[in-house]
């Protein structure tokens, strides 16, 4: 993290997601945000992709709620999910019939709660628009029973062809299917993130 003057002659971190997934060891305060400024505002109520998942024994620890590494998978169904929907079931593949991958090059997280076994889940996965291929997936879990929040969370991927070339230009149909998906699902990002403030 690199610190920057702060308004109150302080220093605050760089990075904005500290306002809301604060690092764990920053040395620096979260930079202040504008009050009631939502992070992100979402023009409908119905979530991009919901995915739900009741907590397994075996998905416990000692203290008998989940273990923090099953967030990740939870994630990744979210998003799997989600790339399914806006592919309409295809796998990510070019014209040439080359599979494209998208490695995870960075994560965050961040608990509010818990969960304990039997407990059901609700993971909502939202997919920031971008003028590159790269895809930044943002999620956001709570519980069914009481809708009270578990854990935010974000991952960023690349994109590389099944040659591990970087791909810098989304092929057709997939360029066409993501424009078409924003369009259905509208939502604004006012800051990157699609959680508000509050959370």
């Amino acid at each position: 993290m690199v610190g920057v003057p702060g308004t109150a002659g302080g220093r605050v971190c760089s990075d904005d997601w500290c306002a809301l997934v604060p690092h764990p060891f920053c040395i620096f305060p979260a930079r202040p945000r504008t009050s009631g400024t939502p992070l992100m505002t979402i023009e409908t109520n119905t979530p991009v992709n919901e995915t739900t998942f009741t907590i397994r024994f075996s998905e416990t620890d000692m203290a008998g709620v989940f273990h923090h590494s099953n967030m990740f998978v939870w994630f990744e169904v979210g998003r799997f999910n989600l790339l399914s929907h806006l592919m309409n079931g295809d796998g990510l593949n070019d014209l040439n019939g080359e599979e494209i991958f998208a490695p995870v090059t960075k994560t965050r997280v961040s608990f509010t709660g818990f969960g304990r076994f039997g407990e059901e889940l609700r993971v909502q996965t939202f997919l920031k628009p971008q003028e590159t291929t790269k895809l930044v997936f943002y999620y956001r879990v709570t519980k069914i029973r009481d809708g009270s929040a578990v854990a935010t969370g974000m991952t960023e991927h690349v994109a590389l062809t099944s040659g591990h070339r970087f791909l810098f230009r989304w092929p057709e149909p997939i360029r066409t299917r993501q424009q078409n998906f924003f369009r259905d699902y509208a939502y604004v990002l006012t800051d990157g993130s699609p959680f508000d403030a509050k959370l």
